[in-house]
């Protein structure tokens, strides 16, 4: 339980998500800037990348949108 649907952040990290977004600034961000200092914390930042990039695609965080990838693939998403 706890689960929102495959391949996507469970409903404790989608909070902690939201938590975060909504205390941020516009602009573009990548998620190790969005996480900050608990970047750190995240055991598989490959596999919760995709699960958090699932989240936003079918619209369960708010403020937020998928932003361009970087040439050293990493994705950035847009804070509005």
């Amino acid at each position: 339980m706890g689960e929102v649907g495959p391949k996507k952040l469970k409903v404790e990290e989608i909070t902690k998500a939201q938590s975060l977004i909504d205390a941020i600034s516009q602009g573009v961000y990548e998620l190790s800037e969005l996480y900050g200092k608990e970047w750190k914390h995240i055991q598989s930042p490959t596999s919760f990348g995709g699960k958090f990039k699932s989240t936003v695609e079918a619209g369960l965080l708010k403020r937020i949108c998928i932003g361009e990838k970087k040439s050293n693939n990493h994705q950035t998403y847009r804070v509005e």
